[in-house]
């Protein structure tokens, strides 16, 4: 079975949100004689690594999707919240010990209240 590999990031020119494919491109600043990383999602066709191909996105906000949805049939990314059942909030992320999702088929039961970079409070 093929996952699809995929992922969502907050756009630096207007904050919406932009699923595709990530890529990093660096810059030469000559007035600081310094190179400057750039993180983008390309959402469709290809990326000539030239800021007007991608979609620039803030670095920390660029999440993986775990190629799982939701109840509803929304795709779950990295820095998801969801909440189901009895429990509290849970939030979506890899878990490098075991090197997957800590989030189980039963992510079934499940949905997206938000995420961990629109709503921080969630979690708190």
């Amino acid at each position: 079975m093929k996952r699809e590999i995929l992922f969502r990031g907050k756009r630096v020119d207007n904050d919406k949100w932009v699923e595709g494919f990530a890529v990093k491109w660096e810059t030469w600043n000559n007035s600081t004689e310094t190179w400057t990383g750039h993180y983008g999602i390309v959402s469709t066709g290809w990326c000539n690594m030239k800021p007007n191909d991608c979609l620039e996105v803030i670095p920390e906000t660029v999440g993986q999707f775990t190629g799982l949805t939701d109840k509803n049939g929304v795709k779950i990314f990295e820095g998801d919240v969801l909440k189901g059942g009895i429990y509290l909030e849970y939030e979506v992320k890899w878990d490098h010990e075991e090197w997957g999702w800590n989030i189980t088929e039963a992510a079934l039961n499940f949905y997206i209240i938000g995420n961990i970079h629109d709503s921080p409070e969630l979690l708190a």
